[in-house]
């Protein structure tokens, strides 16, 4: 075997076991030696590397089926810090995780001023806040993840984000000067999916939902996602459900998806009907418990176009389930069996719909996960 062979090998051992410790949180050397089929000798020889370079840590000792009682492993979840960041339309969240992906600070802001400029300044601003808390430790800030509500190509360039108005903005080469640290960027669709994809792992075919202002989505297919050509596969909320629409959509098309089921389209569609505008689907929701007529109208219409699309994701990836993240389905749950009732399936008869655990989290905690276990990758093949 060529010496670059038993490297690459080497390397893949050494991540296969710095992550299954990651996603475990707590396990002895012997169960991931069973749950890997690596053998012992690798593994003990592996964690020990990993030791030496601060980032695992033995913990007291775990419950014995006999015999001496195994030494438990965990990460050493403080020797690092990740930045994250969700880039909605209207507000922008910030995050700092340790290793182990557990949230130790949170910010936000507004976007009162759309263009990309102001925007950028009030970011770096928030960056610079978050790092100056940042602890010492071995490894400081190892990396900063965006997600993005837009078009987000292979490259890393935001493409188009409809409501801001942003087109070919390259925030990860601007973020990566500044700070000197990795920087990655993904649609918030594909990380939320990433992040669900961990809680539901018998699942090969899966698709994720968002409704929030806009609608995204994150498609895996294989255990793999799906970017498409260009890494524009999952913009499903502009998929047209109404060829006679009239009004135009921020993308430039007309009766997209997003148009009708979006919280800001029935934000916009309840506020035609009231002298009192409503500023958050809270509001909406509140409306709706109260069996204000006008909020039930249109949240009659929000069903139905929200069925249609979802029988288009059925006959477009026949994924094995659907996980559906929405604030207004969450705290209206009695709204799944009339979605589901909508739903036309005359081929495959039914569809595992199920909202999701994580919540509005979803994307930011994907984001999060993708620099940590790209910062494990690194070190597994340099180490």
């Amino acid at each position: 075997m060529k010496i670059s062979q038993t490297r690459d090998i080497r390397s893949a051992n050494r991540l296969t076991i710095i992550k299954h410790i990651l996603n475990k949180k707590h396990i002895s050397r012997a169960r991931i030696s069973e749950e890997t089929g690596l053998n012992k000798a690798t593994v003990s020889t592996i964690v020990k590397e990993w030791m030496s370079l601060k980032l695992v840590e033995e913990t007291t000792t775990g419950d014995s089926s006999g015999g001496r009682k195994p030494i438990i492993l965990t990460l050493a979840a403080r020797a690092g810090y990740c930045i994250a960041v969700d880039m909605g339309v209207q507000s922008v969240k910030l995050i700092l995780t340790d290793l182990n992906n557990e949230i130790l600070l949170c910010r936000s802001f507004s976007i009162t001023e759309p263009a990309f400029a102001c925007v950028y300044r009030q970011l770096y601003q928030e960056i610079d806040r978050m790092i100056k808390e940042i602890p010492p430790c071995p490894y400081g800030l190892i990396g900063i993840s965006l997600a993005v509500r837009g078009i987000i190509d292979l490259d890393g360039v935001i493409r188009f984000i409809p409501k801001l108005g942003w087109h070919n903005i390259d925030i990860k080469s601007l973020l990566d000067q500044r700070y000197h640290v990795p920087v990655y960027i993904d649609n918030d669709g594909n990380l939320a999916a990433s992040m669900e994809s961990r809680l539901y792992p018998q699942y090969r075919e899966m698709t994720v939902l968002s409704i929030t202002d806009v609608i995204s989505c994150g498609i895996i297919t294989g255990g793999e996602l799906v970017r498409g050509y260009l890494g524009f596969a999952n913009a499903v909320g502009h998929h047209t459900v109404n060829i006679r629409e009239t009004h135009q959509c921020s993308c430039g098309k007309y009766g997209c998806w997003e148009q009708y089921c979006s919280d800001q389209a029935l934000l916009e569609e309840i506020n035609r009907k009231r002298q009192v505008p409503l500023t958050d689907i809270g509001q909406f929701i509140d409306l709706v418990q109260e069996q204000d007529p006008d909020a039930l109208e249109v949240l009659d219409r929000f069903i139905h176009n929200l069925a249609v699309g979802l029988s288009n994701i059925i006959f477009f990836m026949n994924s094995e389930i659907i996980i559906l993240n929405s604030h207004l389905i969450h705290s209206l749950p009695y709204l799944m069996p009339e979605i589901m009732k909508d739903i036309v399936l005359p081929i495959t008869h039914s569809q595992e719909i199920l909202l999701s655990t994580l919540g509005s989290d979803a994307p930011i905690l994907g984001a999060s996960m993708q620099a940590i276990e790209a910062f494990f990758e690194i070190l597994s093949m340099h180490g």
